[in-house]
């Protein structure tokens, strides 16, 4: 199962209460039929209520791509998982390096992905 890293913090019970600081609500992830979904091409749009991410795969035809999966989250979401993607991967870095997502530039290399 995937750490929740909302917040960088761990949450585990630590014994103990403070009433000066209160712990947090135990969050249970179900992953019963759940689909993991690969997509090497991604979209983001947004209206006054919701941001809508497309995510998809490019197809023989260069010209298309196939939308796999679509979620609309609230703007206020869209900003928590801005931020902790944004700490996910400075901490990938500090560990492996800089990550290069230059456009390759010869259009017949394929990206390293990892």
């Amino acid at each position: 199962m995937v750490k929740n890293m909302q917040d960088g913090e761990d949450h585990s019970d630590k014994g103990g209460q403070n009433p000066n600081h209160p712990q947090p609500k135990q969050i249970r992830f179900v992953e019963e039929n759940v689909k993991t979904l690969y997509s090497n091409v991604f979209n983001i749009g947004f209206g006054s209520e919701e941001v809508v991410f497309l995510f998809g795969n490019h197809s023989l035809d260069p010209n298309v791509v196939k939308i796999e999966s679509k979620m609309a989250v609230s703007h206020k979401t869209a900003k928590r998982l801005a931020l902790t993607l944004g700490n996910l991967i400075r901490r990938y870095e500090a560990i492996h390096g800089e990550l290069d997502i230059s456009v390759p530039k010869n259009p017949e290399e394929k990206p390293n992905i990892q």
